[in-house]
């Protein structure tokens, strides 16, 4: 592909064209714009980000029903109803794309755990609902994150992923989707992300309800402290209250552990059935419910440090200005070029003559169409090629060998020819490097005709040989 650089006047086309000695091939194009943009000045990129959290101990605890809470890789498929998940769903996944779940073992070391292996404490033991102790301590891992960390210390970092929340073996369960974590420069802030699921009822199960993805916050985060490494920090739990409706289980604000996720988080769970096993309930359970720790890794670009200002002598003064680009009045019409045919252009079968073969042909004619008005400056172009190696097989010569001869029809005031360039057999620099098939120094249309003549030595290897004709228009 070939970039093309937007400026005031200048606009660059390329297109191919292929020539065979002695078969037709196809006509291609290709046009490529590119742009950039910059980060503010003092902003730093963050890259390969990870962020691992098991939301809270619940998530990993054991079920009064259906064996344990647990986490999954992924969107969870829809069960069709308040039901059990089973293996044969293959709903339960530790891994899908930049996400992982992970659980330690005895030694703490974090593994991808199994179906069978999903609901033991990290000493092999199946979780109890009678402990609020008695967890798994599952958690899930989101990769590949990227964001900034701009000057001032404050961080944004996006992922990419999903995962589900299972609560009693798959009676209720939801998903988060492509969190976002954004933090100020004193480390305060939240992440949120993208919930769905499926909602149903403790008291009518017979409910299941798709729930239409919504944006929640999934921690709110104070007074983290951020390095150029990462950060670790538990999310705000306890002492948090929160606003629950008429139909709610009401929520203890006493005891060690009384707390409460944040707002939207709680709303969404009342849609899933699960709103009390995020906030303090009074229940045997209220002491697995906070928040969990949340470590994020990541890498940030180095700072490149300013070269300090020389300071003034004495008796000068420094003087700055600002200048913007130039504006210049619209440009009415337009400028372009096509081949009139777009047929391949063969040069037939090479002719010995001495000690050379020799080979011709014609460049389909070249259209250049020119209209442009208006503007402060004067309109020019220039249309030239170039002429990659003929191949046939394992064999091959350089475009050296091909020349041309332009001429120019039907033109404007202006356009004039590009000088002829002959095979390097004749003494000449061939078409290997790029040459002009035809210039003007105003707005002008014209027709461009070239002859085409190829001049290889007679030790050339017998073959079809092919190549390609690269034609540039600046205009």
């Amino acid at each position: 592909m070939d970039s093309v650089v937007s400026r005031p006047r200048a606009r660059v086309f390329r297109r191919a064209v292929a020539i065979a000695a002695t078969a037709a091939l196809a006509l291609g194009a290709s046009v490529l714009t590119t742009t950039s943009a910059s980060a503010a000045v003092g902003d730093r990129a963050i890259s390969g980000a990870s962020i691992t959290w098991g939301l809270n101990g619940e998530s990993g605890g054991g079920a009064f029903f259906g064996g344990c809470n647990f986490l999954s890789a992924g969107v969870a498929g829809d069960t069709g109803s308040s039901r059990l998940w089973t293996q044969a769903d293959d709903f339960y996944s530790t891994q899908a794309g930049n996400v992982e779940v992970l659980k330690p073992n005895s030694a703490g070391v974090l593994n991808q755990p199994t179906w069978a292996t999903k609901c033991q404490t990290p000493a092999g033991t199946p979780v109890t609902a009678s402990s609020a102790t008695s967890l798994t301590n599952n958690v899930v891992k989101i990769g590949n994150g990227t964001g900034t960390k701009a000057a001032d210390g404050s961080t944004t970092i996006d992922w990419t992923g999903s995962f589900s929340v299972v609560f009693y073996g798959g009676l209720t369960y939801w998903s988060v989707t492509d969190p976002t974590l954004t933090l100020d420069a004193a480390g305060n802030g939240q992440l949120t992300g993208t919930a769905s699921g499926y909602g149903t009822s403790m008291e009518d199960m017979t409910q299941w309800v798709p729930i239409a993805p919504e944006e929640i916050v999934l921690a709110d985060i104070s007074g983290a402290t951020v390095s150029d490494t990462g950060l670790s920090v538990t999310p705000d739990y306890l002492g948090v209250t929160v606003e629950l409706g008429a139909d709610s289980t009401p929520q203890s604000t006493t005891g060690a552990t009384s707390g409460s996720f944040p707002q939207s988080f709680v709303d969404f769970q009342v849609k899933t059935g699960q709103s009390s096993y995020w906030y303090s309930s009074g229940g045997s359970r209220d002491a697995a419910k906070p928040s969990t720790p949340l470590a994020v890794a990541y890498t940030v670009a180095a700072v490149t440090p300013e070269e300090p200002a020389e300071p003034a002598a004495p008796g000068e003064q420094d003087l700055e200005v600002i200048v913007p680009e130039k504006t210049t009045p619209p440009v009415a019409g337009s400028f372009g070029w096509t081949f009139d045919n777009a047929a391949a252009v063969s040069l037939g079968t090479a002719v010995q003559t001495g000690s050379s073969f020799t080979a011709t042909g014609t460049l389909n004619t070249v259209s250049v169409t020119d209209t442009r008005t208006g503007g402060t400056l004067p309109y020019s172009w220039s249309i030239s090629g170039q002429v990659s190696s003929f191949t046939a097989g394992s064999n091959s010569f350089g475009a050296n060998y091909l020349g041309w001869t332009p001429t120019v029809k039907n033109a404007g005031t202006g356009v004039s020819a590009g000088a002829a360039v002959t095979s390097s057999v004749s003494g000449g620099a061939g078409l290997a490097t790029s040459a002009t098939l035809a210039s003007s120094t105003a707005a002008a249309s014209a027709d461009i005709d070239t002859a085409l003549s190829l001049v290889i030595p007679d030790t050339t290897a017998a073959g079809n040989y092919t190549s390609t004709l690269t034609v540039t228009a600046l205009g």
